[in-house]
């Protein structure tokens, strides 16, 4: 028999339940510290939104609001585009496989604004990056500019931090 902190006698089954949960624990959070690990390692990305804009004029001081909802993870993600300029790229990712556009709206400051812009908000979008290339007049009226909306199959594009 062994003899406990305040004198009592302890059975050997008390001791190897004591010993058998604190080996759960230690495995349980072996366990977590691996997933923790490799879910900081995962810096891929899920599905990728390239914009290109290619514009002749531009009128007043136009912004793009562009929200992404990833499905399977419940990530929404804003991203606010200033066009200043004729000519740009940008990129918005999801972290998924499977994705919405909730909102897609280009204001011409307090006055002018064109919601579901480029027609992006068009329900739930698995497996498929898209590329979206604006030409034209951007103004307030829908007839000046152009969207050409492809889709393609999932596109690999992975982060990586600079060392």
């Amino acid at each position: 028999m062994t003899v406990g902190i305040y004198g009592e006698l302890l059975s050997q089954d008390w001791i190897f339940q004591v010993i058998l949960t604190m080996k759960i624990w230690l495995g349980l959070l072996i366990i977590l510290g691996c997933l923790i690990q490799a879910a900081q390692a995962d810096n891929s990305v899920g599905q990728v939104l390239q914009i290109n804009t290619h514009f002749r004029t531009l009128y007043g001081k136009p912004t793009w609001l562009l929200i992404v909802r990833d499905e399977d993870t419940q990530l929404v993600t804003p991203y606010l585009f200033d066009i200043h300029q004729k000519e740009n790229y940008w990129v918005a990712f999801t972290y998924g496989h499977t994705y919405r556009i909730t909102a897609s709206s280009l204001t011409f400051g307090p006055y002018a604004k064109i919601d579901n812009f480029c027609n992006l908000e068009d329900g739930i979008i698995a497996g498929q990056s898209m590329t979206v290339n604006l030409t034209g007049i951007l103004a307030p009226a829908e007839s000046s500019y152009r969207c050409n909306v492809s889709k393609h199959k999932e596109m690999q594009f992975t982060i990586t931090s600079q060392s």
